[in-house]
């Protein structure tokens, strides 16, 4: 699994240009939003089961001074540094619900996600030296887990082509989670600021509407994430709102194109309730795109480019001076397959 995601991503996304942010890469937990669900019906006792595989890629690289190179500046005059770190990021995320009336159904989205990411020092004119101590910040690493899982409620109601499905329930804390990495860093500690989970239960709701004309299908969708508490480290995940609208069109039986946009929120974290210089500090993205699905008989197969055409970092006062404090990336990528059984086909309403 981890070879075939880090294919996925250098191959496909490694064919767009990396932008470069001035923030602190490794004081960042970079998230990638959510695959949608699906909007489609499904009878008693029919499964519906979706596999999703979403990624990115992204580069940057930021000025480094002491003392916040670390314990090596109480040693010696540490000259000043430039960090040059890439991250590939991929979530796996399978999807499998059961309808329990024609109405009423429940789902199960398991996530894992992979996030390697390298790290090159340079010398302020750009050229490469190797550390002769360890860095407490960055390091060469791979990392593969168990996200937090989401136990969900659904309901489908539909009037002639329009159709909608509502969505809601739990988000389960298995995900890993880390100690303080900023106290940690004033410390003078290595830590780790990427974490699979929250280390809290939290509510999750949403909603995809569509209907369809013809050769076309129109619909929109919406997404909360609400992070109410904060964990045993005294973390507490940004508020996360999505939403979006598409339209795609029948080119030939069976094939499937079309455009769409997205607004994504992310509200700040907080440590111990400070919101930190260098951590997700909050941002509002728009992308656009363009999708494409085939239906091999019951199974339909679809890929998604987005791109971000504007972004907003909301609380930029905890940024460097006159940097970004937030991670860019080109494009998110998704591939997915789905497939209903177990009763008569559902239609399929995005």
């Amino acid at each position: 699994m981890k070879h075939l995601a880090i294919a996925f991503l250098m191959s496909g996304l490694g064919l767009a240009t990396s932008r470069i942010a001035k923030a602190c890469p490794g004081c960042s937990n970079p998230n990638l939003p959510t695959a949608r669900a699906g909007n489609f019906a499904l009878l008693p006792g029919e499964i519906s089961a979706a596999l999703n595989l979403s990624g990115t890629t992204m580069r940057v690289v930021h000025s480094e001074y002491c003392p916040d190179i670390g314990p090596i500046c109480n040693e010696r005059a540490e000259p000043p540094q430039l960090h040059d770190q890439r991250f590939y990021i991929a979530e796996f995320r399978p999807i499998v619900g059961i309808g329990i009336t024609k109405v009423f159904g429940a789902e199960v989205q398991a996530p894992i996600r992979l996030l390697k990411t390298t790290i090159v020092f340079r010398r302020l004119d750009g050229t490469p030296f190797e550390p002769d101590y360890e860095n407490i910040h960055h390091r060469n690493e791979t990392l593969f887990g168990l996200a937090d899982p989401w136990l969900l409620g659904r309901a489908t109601w539909s009037v002639d082509t329009f159709i909608v499905t509502g969505r809601g329930g739990l988000g389960l804390p298995l995900g890993s989670t880390e100690e303080d990495p900023f106290a940690r860093g004033r410390a003078g500690l290595p830590h780790q600021h990427i974490q699979f989970g929250t280390g809290t239960f939290y509510p999750v709701l949403m909603v995809d509407a569509g209907i369809r004309l013809q050769r076309f299908m129109l619909s929109g969708y919406a997404q909360t994430v609400l992070f109410l508490t904060d964990n045993q480290y005294g973390y507490q995940a940004g508020n996360r709102y999505v939403g979006g609208v598409s339209c795609d069109m029948e080119i030939v039986p069976r094939f499937r194109a079309g455009l769409g946009a997205d607004i994504l929120n992310e509200q700040p974290e907080r440590w111990g309730g400070v919101v930190q210089q260098d951590g997700n500090i909050g941002r509002t993205d728009v992308l656009a795109g363009g999708m494409m699905s085939y239906a091999f008989g019951s199974v339909i197969a679809s890929l998604t480019v987005k791109i971000p055409v504007y972004q907003h970092f909301i609380d930029v006062s905890h940024g460097h001076p006159g940097e970004q404090g937030q991670l860019t990336y080109p494009a998110i990528v998704n591939l997915a397959v789905q497939t209903t059984f177990g009763g008569s086909s559902a239609v399929p309403g995005s």
